[in-house]
């Protein structure tokens, strides 16, 4: 009620909320010391979700440094909060507002919102899909266009159900996502769907739900980096898929046959700044700095196959 109607004084609280005034100052006490609310006496102030998520993660790591559970446990509780503490927000926000909310609906927003809002050219997608089947009914066009926008990222990286691996068409959509560039691990029981994308990240209405059809997105540092360490503790707890082909073998292997690296990157279906970003990645992976070094190298390791 106090993010919705922004009243500056308690007793202008307990009006809004029927409540008495002696219970609302309590109220009032309480949620201070969380640091949901400001302000001194009886007026009252107003932090924006982001700080006093940011703050209260911060002061809870420092408490709960010792306990690795714990410290999920509040993390999770945080997170969990976050869609309807936006939303409340959002509606009491002017249009000013330093922290913009966007919000979406119907069957395909979870996807819509990121192609809307997402950076397609760079940065590091980090995404808990806790259902993954919506893909396979998915138009060839818009497959098409997802693993093109997302071989333009640095990195995708996505926590999905164990699951995933029973159906056969979901083993295909596995080969589809590794194809796009995209890391996989898997987690019996994934938490909620959301995703970060630098700065920028969604989440559904409501918390635990694994197929959203309402979603909300903001762009705000301080919460994307609480639900990217959120998503940090879910991707260490998850179980990474059997060996696969590192990302630049297919790109070493034509390049050993005499292929530049820019028309090899062509040939595979992803930019030429992709291709010398995965040469980049295989120098760093075996301690070289050369093209020639790194072919000697990448030989040793992976012998030609007849």
């Amino acid at each position: 009620m106090a993010y919705r109607g922004r009243p500056a004084t308690i007793a202008e609280l307990a009006t809004l909320s029927h409540t008495p005034v002696a219970e609302t100052r309590a109220a009032v006490r309480r949620l201070r010391g969380h640091g949901r609310l400001g302000g001194r006496g009886e007026r009252i102030a107003y932090s924006d979700p982001a700080a006093w998520s940011a703050e209260s993660v911060a002061s809870r790591t420092a408490e709960l440094r010792r306990s690795t559970d714990e410290l999920l446990a509040e993390i999770e509780r945080i997170v969990g909060g976050l869609p309807r503490s936006i939303a409340h927000w959002s509606l009491g926000e002017a249009s000013s507002q330093p922290m913009p909310v966007i919000t979406r609906h119907g069957p395909r927003a979870a996807e819509d919102l990121w192609y809307e809002v997402g950076r397609h050219d760079a940065g590091v997608l980090e995404a808990c899909l806790p259902d993954i089947s919506r893909f396979l009914t998915s138009s060839h066009e818009r497959v098409a266009r997802a693993s093109a926008l997302m071989r333009g990222k640095d990195a995708v990286r996505m926590v999905i159900p164990a699951a995933a691996t029973e159906e056969p068409a979901m083993a295909e959509l596995l080969v589809a996502f590794t194809a796009a560039g995209i890391e996989y691990r898997f987690l019996d029981d994934p938490p909620s769907w959301f995703w970060v994308d630098g700065d920028q990240l969604a989440v559904p209405f409501e918390w635990g739900e694994g197929r959203p059809t309402s979603v909300i997105s903001v762009r705000n540092a301080a919460l994307a980096g609480m639900v990217s360490a959120y998503f940090a503790t879910l991707w260490r707890a998850a179980t990474p898929p059997a060996p696969a082909p590192s990302p630049w073998t297919p790109l070493l292997t034509l390049m050993r046959k005499g292929t530049t690296l820019e028309t090899a990157s062509r040939m595979l279906g992803v930019n030429p700044r992709t291709g010398r970003r995965r040469v980049a990645q295989a120098m760093d992976h075996y301690g070289v700095s050369t093209l020639f070094a790194l072919g000697v190298a990448w030989a040793a390791d992976d012998p030609p196959h007849p």
